[in-house]
């Protein structure tokens, strides 16, 4: 497995455009599950919030926090409610692996910094591709001090579309807690990008996807 992961991100390293347009469904499943919670679901960010509820949960502790108003660092304490539906973005993420059908074992951004790329492999999955923006995918996890971001679309000059749970100064109210945001500056969104994550899955994907066209190219030279 790690050689396949240093294999990739050598052959990564002079072809990113092209293995962003790349068929890979379980890349776009991931990206198909953060597209439905943030169109789908009425949850509120929550420091420790690490659950999806029903209807009725999120709206009993959307109105709650409407009603208190609580610092974002004592929600859950101040409307406990909010255990039973909201959630944080870490756990957003975690949730978003999970709903796609990937391997999924929840970690705090701390772990994802602090880590080392072994551990973050075997036991949660995770391959560390480093911390250049230019080598980040949608799909991926891009990770700052105290925040974790899922990269949506990649455009030019180091900007990228995001999806993520936040309580930033940005977001409208209760129930808004997924946002999307555009044309974000990557590498300076939440202080210096600090490390890029793809799940060991969508490396296996994209793995197979590099290795199959460099064969279907030397199958066309001979």
């Amino acid at each position: 497995m790690r050689q396949g992961i240093f294999f990739l991100l050598i052959m990564l390293a002079a072809g990113f455009s092209r293995a962003e347009g790349a068929p890979l469904p379980k890349r776009h499943e991931v990206l198909g599950q953060a597209r439905h919670l943030l169109d789908n679901w009425s949850i509120s960010y929550v420091m420790g919030g690490n659950k999806l509820g029903d209807v009725r949960d999120c709206e009993a502790c959307n109105q709650c926090l409407g009603l208190k108003k609580p610092d974002k660092d004592s929600r859950l304490r101040a409307c406990p409610t909010c255990a039973s539906c909201s959630l944080d973005c870490s756990h957003f993420t975690y949730e978003v692996f999970k709903l796609a059908g990937l391997r999924a074992t929840y970690l705090t951004t701390s772990l994802m910094n602090s880590l080392g790329p072994d551990s973050l492999l075997k036991n949660y999955s995770l391959v560390d591709v480093g911390s250049r923006s230019q080598r980040a995918l949608p799909g991926d996890l891009l990770v700052y001090d105290g925040h974790v971001v899922m990269l949506e679309k990649k455009h030019p000059n180091g900007l990228g579309d995001i999806i993520h749970v936040t309580s930033g100064r940005d977001l409208r109210g209760p129930g808004l807690g997924i946002q999307r945001e555009r044309h974000v500056a990557i590498d300076q969104y939440r202080g210096p990008l600090l490390r890029v994550l793809r799940h060991a899955d969508l490396v296996r994907e994209l793995r197979d996807f590099t290795l199959s066209r460099s064969r279907l190219s030397d199958a066309k030279t001979e």
